[in-house]
């Protein structure tokens, strides 16, 4: 049984269908670069389920604040920009694609688009005759009068299409509260007001079903609005039944023919212009059956979410980077979290301080307090685990260190957004989850992931836009660092137990995955060579691999400007009555023996978890002896020569 609160829960999350020739005509013209915002708005206008997604956006805590006045639909389209609207077309456009909109059956839409058209047009004409002044409001009112039946159609199909198909008559009020707990004029009303439309407007979308004589002192909208509906419902054949319309201002039933007359040749109009045939957009007369349950199949779901990832968050990504300034960026950032996440409130904040520092630095001005705080991972562990893991993660008031972000958000619980780079996390967006959206935005964990994703590249992009050479090379060699530093210790928990394990395959691995993660640096050239056959040693996977890591580590560091490495192993040899396999590493850069010789005997410990400097030859020649080997080396002008000898497998007993 459907509550009144469950309906209006699912009514917060709806995605409102519009007509494919709608969606079509906006992306054409958002390619255009002669497009305006005047000629998006016309054209955003024919559509109530646009219109509503436009004003809602441009009405979030993002954009708009809440004391101020509330937006025409012109000024909403200003206020996102052409760059924002055509995210959110391609948005729709996806989603309808693929989705099918499956809660609406076979039910065709056209008749509802034409009636709620209709409407605003006769609203829009009425409105100077009836001396009310903003005769765009009055369309607006018309145009989304009936945004409560869709609403509902989508938020409970089962339900609501039979109803959906019942004229729009005093008994649907009725039959809506028996079967949904709700009427459409009470879920337009509770919607227009949830995205901060203005009271006058609300009211009269709330009223347009009651009887006239009761409107009394309701706003003169209500009444534009109130009569533009009974108006529609009249066949222009049938004019002789306007004489019998009450109007207070004494309109004649020539003037309401006049106004009818007028509305609709510019619905047809409106339709010739989107190629969209109303012909046979009538109401419907017959019931239809209940709506079939959304699919659920998991490979559309994917496929769905690989097209969003690639169109709408890759355009989401392109106005990121066009953006004028990296404070426009960010300000960005947060509007389309806001526009496509449903998170209105957010912080993005980013990592400073040899990336241990969380500071945010973009956030609505009535949050400027926010700008006082900073997190140092290595105390505040939901932070380091959403800056490590690159995972997106929910928290509320039983994490400490996420109290005061959340009473800043005046919410109860938080949902933290990796920004990621190709090699690492530049910070988070962090942002308040409403308590009716919770499970509707846990559910978009995948979309939270990839926006996290297309927006942390975005910024990466940007960042290396603005930076000289000589920084963009020094924050390249500090990400391989980094990315070279958890990689070794990574292997380090993987060095036991000892058992056999193929040198060559583990050598060559190892090299592969440093190549494929881009950590050799573009001025130094890796060539290996390794004998086509199994080497079996005594060690493990991840020792060997360590000890490669640390001697190619070693050898970057040798060479600044330029250089070759050469890496092998398999080779063969016999040294006092035992066999041996061979490794070698060497490089072309100049070194002194002796210093070498130095520190392959140091005692320094493995590097810290924070620890981005060049692991200590020490540490490899102990690995080295722990496998039972012997580690040489050749130091000089002409380069530097690592060869390790580790026992062959066959000639041990092992330990498992």
């Amino acid at each position: 049984m459907n509550t009144n609160e469950d309906i209006r829960n699912r009514l917060l999350v709806a995605r409102l269908p519009s007509p494919p020739q709608t969606l079509l005509k906006l992306l054409d013209l958002c390619q255009s670069e002669e497009a305006g915002i005047h000629e998006l708005a016309a054209l955003i206008a024919n559509d109530p389920a646009l219109s509503a997604k436009v004003l809602m956006v441009a009405h979030s805590a993002a954009y708009h604040s809440a004391d101020a006045n509330p937006l025409t639909l012109l000024q909403a389209c200003g206020r996102l920009g052409t760059a924002l609207i055509k995210v959110l077309v391609i948005s729709e456009t996806v989603v309808q694609t693929f989705n099918g909109f499956q809660q609406t059956g076979a039910l065709d839409l056209r008749a509802f688009w034409k009636h709620s058209l209709y409407v605003a047009l006769i609203a829009r004409e009425l409105a100077p005759r009836l001396n009310y002044e903003p005769a765009e409001e009055a369309y607006l009112a018309g145009l989304l009068h009936d945004i409560g039946r869709l609403a509902l159609l989508v938020a409970a199909p089962q339900q609501a299409q039979p109803l959906f198909s019942a004229l729009d008559d005093d008994a649907l009020y009725a039959q809506e509260q028996h079967c949904l707990a709700m009427s459409h004029t009470e879920a337009g009303a509770w919607l227009l007001s949830r995205w901060h439309m203005s009271d006058h407007l609300v009211q009269s979308v709330s009223y347009h079903h009651e009887d006239v004589r009761n409107l009394g002192n309701a706003h003169e909208l209500t009444h534009v609005l109130h009569l533009a509906h009974r108006l529609a419902a009249v066949s222009l054949d049938e004019s002789a039944a306007l004489h019998g319309f009450f109007c207070a201002q004494a309109l004649t039933a020539a003037d309401l023919l006049s106004v009818a007359q007028n509305a609709a040749r510019q619905l047809e109009q409106v339709a010739r212009d989107l190629g969209l045939d109303i012909s046979a957009a009538k109401a419907p007369a017959m019931t239809l059956s209940a709506a079939p349950v959304p699919s659920s199949d998991a490979l559309q779901a994917k496929m769905v979410q690989a097209v969003i990832d690639r169109s709408v968050l890759n355009e989401m990504a392109m106005t990121l980077i066009s953006q004028g300034s990296n404070d426009a960026a960010l300000t960005q950032l947060r509007q389309h979290a806001s526009a496509l996440l449903q998170l209105e409130d957010s912080v993005v904040m980013l990592l400073r301080s040899n990336q241990q520092l969380l500071v945010p630095v973009s956030m609505n001005e009535c949050h400027q307090s926010a700008a006082m705080l900073s997190y140092d991972l290595t105390h505040e562990a939901i932070f380091e685990s959403c800056v490590n893991s690159r995972k997106v993660i929910f928290t509320g008031r039983n994490t400490r260190s996420a109290i005061t972000l959340l009473n800043i958000l005046a919410s109860d619980e938080l949902v933290l957004i990796p920004l990621i780079s190709a090699r690492n996390c530049l910070g988070i967006l962090a942002a308040g989850v409403p308590d009716e959206l919770s499970q509707h935005i846990h559910s978009q964990t995948p979309m939270l992931q990839a926006f996290g994703t297309y927006a942390g590249l975005a910024l990466a992009r940007r960042r290396q836009a603005t930076m000289s050479p000589t920084v963009l090379s020094a924050i390249s060699k500090r990400e391989q660092q980094l990315e070279l530093t958890k990689m070794s210790q990574e292997l380090s928990k993987q060095a036991s137990p000892l058992g056999s394990v193929d040198l060559c395959l583990a050598v060559r691995e190892l090299v592969q995955r440093v190549q494929d993660n881009r950590l050799v640096p573009g001025n130094i050239k890796v060539r290996c060579e390794f004998m086509e056959r199994a080497a079996l040693v005594r060690g493990s996977a991840g020792m060997v691999q360590l000890v490669t890591l640390m001697l190619l580590r070693q050898a970057f560091e040798r060479m600044p400007n330029e250089g070759e490495i050469v890496v092998s192993a398999g080779g063969l040899s016999h040294r006092h009555g035992a066999m041996y396999t061979a490794m070698s590493l060497s490089d072309t850069a100049a070194s002194s023996a002796q210093a070498i010789q130095a520190e392959l005997f140091e005692t320094a410990p493995m590097s810290s978890s924070n620890d981005t400097q060049t692991p200590n030859l020490g540490q490899v020649n102990r690995l080295v002896e722990t496998m039972a080997g012997h580690l040489n080396f050749k130091a000089g002008d002409a380069g530097t020569r690592f060869d390790i000898l580790l026992p062959c497998a066959k000639q041990l007993k092992l330990v498992a």
